[in-house]
């Protein structure tokens, strides 16, 4: 009998671990975000985030690509807005991870990125595309969302334009990478997700860097490319 009464409090207490874990859950939308910009007016870009869990939950969110071109970090605001604080692009690095609460039962609280002109009209923004993208969590939980910001820049890659000012990354069989530079590679900075420094390779100002990372652990990290004349590209990468 007492063993009868057991098992039926654990079928219980599993089916209502089920139900909690259902009910503590969250959802973004859309997951990208793809507008064209004419650089004459700032540009809001929006998405939104709700709740489906009785309780408060701490989201994680971490920079996984932040591709703006060199300008604009120089001459526009580039921010992202959760649904409790604000934080400017031009201060993160790949890895820099923050933090909100999302209370419960909310719907449809906006998130957003703003690429904000300068009030100095005489300033004039060339073209360009830009990409930020943030992967989500649950606070200590495995990352599991995407949420992605695109500026001139197709999703698909149809009639994407090849863009020969940044450098071109590609990876080998045996734990090697290449990158070539047209402008020439200064230095190759790689970091960990958490915006911990790994490795620092000197280049020589050479058009072409291959790297052996077979020092580095499998998984995601991040490449910083900085060329002569100062200039730096960063961008995530798989082993």
């Amino acid at each position: 009998m007492n063993i009868s009464l057991l098992a039926i409090l654990l079928c219980l207490l599993i089916g209502s671990g089920k139900a909690f874990s259902q009910q503590n859950s969250y959802s973004i939308s859309p997951k990208t975000i793809d507008v064209k910009w004419d650089y004459t007016e700032d540009l809001d870009m929006r998405a939104f985030i709700s709740s489906n869990s009785i309780l408060n939950q701490d989201i994680e969110y971490t920079v996984i690509t932040l591709d703006i071109p060199a300008q604009w970090l120089e001459h526009v605001i580039t921010q992202f807005c959760d649904i409790q604080s604000c934080y400017d692009f031009r201060w993160f690095k790949l890895g820099d991870k923050k933090e909100m609460k999302l209370p419960t039962g909310l719907k449809n609280a906006i998130m957003k990125v703003d690429f904000l002109l300068p009030m100095d009209s005489s300033i004039t923004i060339q073209p360009g595309s830009a990409e930020i993208a943030l992967g989500f969590n649950l606070k200590g939980e495995p990352m599991n969302d995407t949420l992605r910001f695109m500026v001139n820049r197709s999703a698909t890659g149809i009639a994407k334009i090849e863009d020969n000012s940044k450098p071109i990354v590609k990876p080998f069989a045996n734990q090697h990478v290449s990158i070539t530079h047209a402008e020439g590679i200064a230095k190759v900075l790689i970091y960990d997700l958490q915006g911990n420094l790994i490795e620092q390779h000197d280049c020589g100002n050479s058009q072409l860097a291959i790297l052996s990372l077979e020092y580095v652990s499998r998984g995601a990290y991040g490449i910083r490319v900085v060329t002569p004349n100062g200039r730096e590209y960063s961008t995530i990468h798989m082993q």
